[in-house]
């Protein structure tokens, strides 16, 4: 058997969470190549990332799309990629797997979404799993970032019963539980459907990234970790947006620039104050699991 692991990764999280995935695999004797788009000029600078997709993306059985939760929702740059997927056949497995990573308030209903893009596009959905890291957003404008230095074991021991699983299914006539990744309560689908749509987030809600061009030396370490290719460095030393990519609001360069000369701009006391009624109402549980659940699961999750 041979897996794909396709990985977006916006602050590190999901890589680590995909690296552990990468681990197991090797452990259980299943071949694994790793495509990582996270900051890749070649996708999202491309013109046709479909073309980009079936140059990059190597034979498989089974394929795993790691991805970040992003306001309840699988990250829309994921969707779009899902979309740009060749189709299975001629050496690529009509096998799915979604795996998402989120900051431990509330993984939403990315994992749903994952599951439907997926058998959309022609895949089979024999599983999906969630596994619970820091919320990488409050490092811009929390005195801590929530939910860190969280320990391996909790995902390792998830990602193991995730491969078992794999292991045991009857690879020539599998059997799609994309509809069984729907976890979520009805209340929390509707808000996270009427309340939480990312973009307007993006466009509405979130602090702007802001450079401060005296304080800035022209470094580039901000266009490094750029997920998404949205800034760009002149041969002056000059750092600006690029214009086809929007923020995605990782606030990775915020927490990278040497300099603080990248910051967020807007109301930050608004968004203090939302970030921790929301951790107030306590971290999802359970935090780490394989979905659907087994009654083993279940009973984890209650213990």
């Amino acid at each position: 058997m041979k897996a794909s692991i396709i990985v977006f990764s916006p602050s590190g999280n999901t890589a680590r969470a995909a690296a552990l995935l990468a681990t197991v695999l090797d452990r259980s004797g299943i071949a694994n190549t790793v495509l990582n788009i996270t900051g890749d000029a070649r996708y999202f600078l491309a013109k046709d990332k479909r073309a980009f997709l079936r140059a990059a993306l190597p034979e498989h059985d089974i394929l795993f799309v790691c991805a970040p939760v992003y306001a309840h929702h699988l990250q829309y740059h994921v969707k779009d990629l899902i979309e740009a997927l060749p189709e299975p056949g001629t050496g690529r497995g009509r096998i799915a797997v979604p795996f998402v990573t989120y900051g431990g308030i509330s993984s939403g209903i990315a994992l749903e979404e994952a599951g439907r893009f997926l058998r959309k596009g022609g895949r089979t959905v024999i599983a999906g799993i969630k596994i619970a890291s820091s919320h990488r957003m409050t490092r811009a404008f929390m005195s801590a970032e929530f939910n860190a230095n969280r320990p391996e074991a909790p995902a390792v021991e998830a990602i193991e019963e995730l491969i078992r699983r794999i292991k045991e299914t009857e690879m020539a006539k599998p059997q799609d539980r994309a509809k069984e990744l729907r976890y979520q309560p009805m209340k929390k689908r509707f808000v996270a459907n009427a309340i939480f749509v990312e973009k307007r987030c993006h466009e509405r809600m979130y602090p702007k990234v802001v450079i401060n061009r005296e304080q800035c030396i022209g470094c580039g370490k901000c266009v490094t970790v750029c997920p998404v290719c949205h800034l760009e460095r002149a041969e002056d030393g000059t750092i600006t947006p690029h214009e086809n990519t929007a923020c995605i609001h990782c606030f990775s360069c915020i927490a990278e620039c040497p300099e603080k000369a990248v910051y967020p701009q807007g109301d930050l006391e608004r968004a203090r104050s939302f970030m921790a009624r929301m951790i107030e109402k306590g971290t999802e549980k359970p935090e780490t699991s394989v979905y659907p659940q087994t009654s083993h699961t279940a009973n984890r999750a209650r213990d």
